[in-house]
């Protein structure tokens, strides 16, 4: 009997402790896991600016743009596609659309600024190529003058000539006329250039945003 006891006793404490061992590793499993996902959620944030063209990405203070198709939205996230790949997004609480309204923009270039901080979307809104006609008009003034965007095609000491979806644009330089390569060296012909044109169309200024190339 004694001995029947005994077994029975040391079965008991195998039983235990295995259970024990068992409920150990899956904790640790878990915690494993929870760790990982943590990892991967902050990896997929802090990445963001690797897909960015702005220039403020380098600072850490500084919110900064990143240019894509719109793929999808939902309520907390965007999705963009940027280069072939689908960027996720998570939106801030502040999240807002500036200058759309009610237009559906799903499928279209926008500009999404991101605070660096946080790595969240802050606001949204159609870069001008979206915006552009097909004279690569993309704003229009009260008083006549115009600003376009197309791929500039050449330059001269007099004209500017730059392709737009309805084909070639050749503006005559104004007096004052003046241009900023955003620290873009050597020749900038095939790049897209934003163009300030007046009512007379007569181009005032040549831009160009690394944003856009």
């Amino acid at each position: 009997m004694k001995n029947k006891m005994k077994s029975f006793c040391i079965a008991l404490i195998g039983l235990f402790m295995v259970g024990n061992l068992i409920g150990c590793t899956n904790q640790q499993g878990s915690q494993e896991n929870t760790t990982e996902n943590h990892k991967s959620t902050h990896q997929n944030t802090s990445n963001l600016k690797k897909y960015s063209k702005d220039p403020d990405k380098n600072s850490d203070d500084e919110d900064f743009d990143l240019i894509g198709t719109l793929d999808t939205e939902t309520s907390d996230q965007l999705t963009l596609v940027i280069d072939q790949k689908k960027v996720k997004v998570p939106k801030s609480s502040s999240f807002k659309k500036e200058k759309i309204g009610n237009e559906n923009v799903k499928g279209k270039l926008v500009k999404v600024e991101i605070d660096s901080k946080r790595q969240e979307a802050e606001t949204l809104e159609l870069t001008p190529q979206a915006k552009a006609d097909s004279n690569g008009v993309y704003e229009k003034d009260d008083d006549g003058d115009f600003k376009l965007i197309g791929k500039l095609i050449k330059e001269t000491d007099t004209n500017v000539t730059v392709q737009v979806s309805k084909g070639k644009k050749t503006y005559k330089k104004a007096a004052d006329y003046k241009k900023d390569t955003e620290g873009i060296s050597g020749d900038i012909q095939g790049k897209i250039v934003r163009l300030e044109v007046k009512k007379n169309n007569e181009v005032e200024s040549l831009d160009i945003d690394p944003e856009d190339q």
